[in-house]
């Protein structure tokens, strides 16, 4: 079978470099983002408010990855508006323009951060941002479920949980034990969510295996049919002298 065709938001980022690896050997890749990104020539360098640019970047495309954004809490007007509310808009619009059969929307978990700890979220509960980075990112999934039902665009979006690389300094740290997202995991993760077949709009949680079930992994098993494969209690083990 002919390969998809995915395009990269915003892979010069945290998560992009630890997936574009595995990506290559899958999918027909392009890449866009804000500034050029060194050992990657062929980056269309593109803001979100460039639609031009994003419709012709997006001609051809079977799925966008969307990871581009203010990636943590920063100036509402100045820099979260035009980023993660103008500029999500813009990937939408631009996708359905272009013909694009799917967006995978890169959230978090801080869409749910204000949940008492000793509680198991659920994707049907009713958002509770701990951050406006995190209201951000409520509309961007709510933006995705108009897109869905006004325009038929297939929208996954994915409440990414405390990525961190496997040599992170903070795996005795609770926040990162009960909502570790690895680097193995991001990969299988955004992997299903790009090329699992039937799905219309979804939204999961996404972790590894983690001490406390913080967030429920059902979603990722029964939408995604995606398992994850590190466990932070087994290759961390937790050092009872820090706790």
């Amino acid at each position: 079978m002919k390969p998809l065709t995915v395009l990269v938001t915003g892979p010069g980022g945290r998560i992009g470099p630890h997936i574009l690896p595995s990506f290559r050997e899958r999918y027909t890749l392009r890449l866009l983002d804000r500034k050029p990104i060194e050992g990657e020539p062929d980056t269309i360098v593109a803001d979100l408010s460039d639609i031009p640019t994003l419709r012709q970047a997006f001609t051809g495309v079977d799925v966008v990855l969307h990871l581009a954004a203010t990636s943590d809490e920063a100036p509402f007007v100045e820099e979260l508006v035009p980023n993660n509310i103008v500029g999500v808009y813009n990937v939408y619009q631009a996708a359905v323009e272009a013909g694009v059969r799917r967006v995978v929307f890169a959230s978090t978990i801080q869409t749910i951060g204000y949940f008492p700890q000793d509680y198991t979220v659920q994707t049907s509960d009713i958002p509770r941002p701990i951050t406006t980075y995190g209201c951000t990112k409520v509309f961007g999934e709510t933006l995705g479920r108009w897109f869905h039902d006004r325009h038929g665009l297939e929208v996954v979006c994915i409440r990414i949980g405390a990525f961190q690389p496997y040599d992170s300094p903070h795996f005795q740290q609770t926040w990162c034990r009960n909502n570790w997202l690895s680097p193995r995991d991001a990969v299988g993760v955004f992997s299903a969510a790009i090329e699992k077949e039937g799905l219309g709009y979804g939204i999961v949680f996404g972790t590894s295996l983690t001490e406390f079930e913080r967030v429920s992994r059902q979603p990722i098993y029964d939408l995604l049919g995606y398992v994850p494969q590190d466990d932070v209690t087994m290759l961390y083990p937790q050092n009872p002298l820090t706790d």
